[in-house]
């Protein structure tokens, strides 16, 4: 039997690259790798711990299959973030006028859910009981970005 030891890359089309490669630079702060040859004006590739992520020019900017929230394909892929970054994360996000889904804590795993140029659906997960996050401070709550604050919820 074939063991797969993790994922190897999540690529997807964008309608502008330069700007997409801005935005996954710039606002979610990962790198161009060296690991595999980037096409500018083609395609990019992005470090993103020990996966990759890729982003290609579309070609047909008629048709638009995202991911998205509801029917088939692709719902959302994630970013594992540190539980002391988490908020941070959405601060950063807002300064940059990224339109945030929602985001929750649970005891075990924290979740925020957002918006690329494309609108692409993506995720930051956090761990902080993995993460060594004090109990008192893995609550359940969750995220209202109209008000900037957190709620407790049952």
């Amino acid at each position: 039997m074939i063991k797969i030891i993790g994922i190897d890359h999540v690529a997807f089309n964008v309608r502008d690259l330069d700007k997409s490669l801005e935005f996954y630079t710039k606002v979610i702060g990962l790198n161009i790798t060296a690991r595999e040859p980037s096409k500018p004006g083609i395609e990019y590739f992005l470090d993103c711990g020990p996966s990759l992520l890729g982003i290609i020019q579309a070609k047909d900017l008629e048709t638009s299959h995202l991911f998205a929230n509801e029917g088939l394909g692709a719902n959302h892929f994630s970013f594992r973030v540190h539980s002391n970054d988490f908020e941070g994360m959405i601060a950063h996000l807002e300064t940059h006028h990224t339109k945030i889904e929602f985001a929750k804590k649970r005891p075990k795993s924290w979740s925020l859910y957002f918006y690329d140029l494309d609108g692409n659906k993506l995720e930051a997960t956090a761990w902080p009981l993995e993460d060594g996050i004090p109990e008192n401070k893995r609550v359940k709550e969750i995220y209202d970005s109209k008000t900037k604050s957190w709620k407790a919820y049952s």
